[in-house]
């Protein structure tokens, strides 16, 4: 008797055979010399967080790419730990904010003056354990180790939590989250020209001239102050607790912690370890909002939580942070707000969601896969497989966008985005196969 189900299967694997070499072709065609671009439309340069889940989806296909991806970042740190969130490799005209904006070079390398979360240490940690390159390890450890101990020194006012000075340092730029620390500070008359609107359509998902204000505004004044932390953690007026950059700073911590371990090094292995566990307490106590029962940021400016129901939150299980009680909370916070729609995970819910723009609503993989990662971290594999297969059933349906309308699954922003082609790679590398 012939067997459909055995049919629909192999037509199955070929399709995600196909889709695959759909994904490389993406990262082949972003790739430059040695780093990969975000997408050609919006983001031609190299960008720091992009660079981690782009080696975290390459490892296990082209390990040479994904140690070149991390090497070619941490080459950019600067001298006091700062890994900034662009790196300027080509010219940069019809960019805005380009090189001139920052004013910053890095041995004869232009980036910009800010950071995004440590993503690359977690990213190399996969990579190192993937390939077993101990002179890759011998090659960025060094950068690896100054970038969070710069986060330590010069962003957090009590060695525990961390914090940022500017809504792109978070990756998720114009989440509501900022609309109220924003608003705190009247940015002046800034003039500039916007190059971010390729189109009426993208026109319509991306930040208003409202934020733009403030975000161009944060960026002179930190210029101004030649980038010193010191001066600007007083002068600064948006200084933010940003749950999900604590949560991926304290996996870092971890991470940094069993790296250090490969390398023979028991004492800086252990003071990782504590450095994490002491965020983790920390962060447990000021960053939870009993009322949303997740965790949300905190504006040290304004002293007061942010509340704004965000998937920051939910990356709090990436860095292994809720207790068990605040993880059956949180679960349900999920459940109830998170998985209600047609895919998963929605970027926000509240009052000013919108499943069109940007950091208000859209799905996003790089976000989907944190936190996936995180549910299997506390043992809930159901609600990661369903996050999974969305992920893959978005881009397999709308291809490798930028984000995902969450009700309609249609594809937004950028197409042929690099850290969804290279996240769809590593989901479906063979290892979880029957999660589908």
């Amino acid at each position: 008797m012939h067997d459909q189900r055995d049919e629909s299967s192999n037509d199955s694997r070929a399709d995600t055979v196909e889709r695959r070499e759909e994904a490389l072709d993406v990262l082949r065609s972003n790739r430059a010399d040695g780093y990969t671009i975000p997408s050609a439309t919006l983001y031609p340069f190299q960008w720091n967080w992009d660079s981690a889940f782009i080696a975290l989806g390459l490892v296990d296909v082209e390990p040479d790419a994904a140690k070149k991806e991390l090497e070619s970042l941490c080459a950019a740190t600067w001298e006091n730990g700062l890994l900034p969130h662009i790196v300027f490799h080509t010219d940069a005209e019809g960019y805005f904010p380009g090189p001139e904006e920052w004013g910053v070079e890095i041995d004869g390398t232009e980036t910009s003056g800010i950071t995004q979360p440590p993503m690359v240490v977690p990213a190399a940690r996969h990579v190192y354990e993937a390939t077993g390159d101990d002179a890759f390890l011998d090659r960025v450890y060094p950068a690896l180790e100054r970038h969070l101990e710069w986060w330590v020194r010069e962003r957090s006012f009590d060695n525990s939590t961390v914090y940022v000075r500017h809504p792109w340092e978070t990756g998720m730029d114009d989440s509501p989250a900022w609309t109220n620390p924003l608003a705190a500070f009247d940015p002046g008359d800034v003039e500039y020209e916007r190059e971010d609107r390729k189109s009426d359509e993208l026109a319509d998902q991306r930040p208003t001239d409202w934020d733009y204000d403030r975000y161009v505004s944060l960026v002179r004044e930190a210029r101004a102050a030649e980038w010193n932390e010191l001066e600007l953690r007083q002068s600064c007026p948006f200084l933010v607790e940003d749950a999900l950059t604590n949560a991926i700073f304290v996996r870092a911590c971890d991470d940094l912690a069993a790296l250090a371990a490969a390398r023979g090094d028991d004492a800086a292995a252990t003071t990782w370890r504590e450095q994490a566990e002491r965020s983790r307490e920390t962060i447990r106590e000021r960053l939870w909002n009993s009322d949303l029962e997740t965790f949300v940021s905190y504006d040290r400016v304004g002293d007061r939580q942010l509340d704004a129901n965000s998937v920051a939150g939910l990356a709090s299980l990436f860095g292994e942070i809720p207790t068990n009680e605040q993880f059956e909370k949180l679960r349900r916070t999920l459940r109830d707000e998170f998985l209600s729609r047609e895919f998963a995970v929605s970027s926000y819910v509240g009052e000013a969601f919108d499943p069109d723009r940007y950091w208000r609503g859209p799905v996003w993989i790089n976000t989907n896969w944190l936190v996936a990662d995180g549910l299997r971290r506390y043992g809930a594999t159901d609600l990661a497989d369903r996050i999974d297969r969305d992920s893959r059933r978005l881009v397999e349906r709308e291809g490798f966008c930028e984000y995902f309308n969450p009700e309609t699954g249609e594809g937004r922003g950028s197409d042929r985005f690099s850290w969804s082609a290279a996240l769809y790679l590593e989901q479906t590398d063979g290892k979880r196969e029957n999660d589908s």
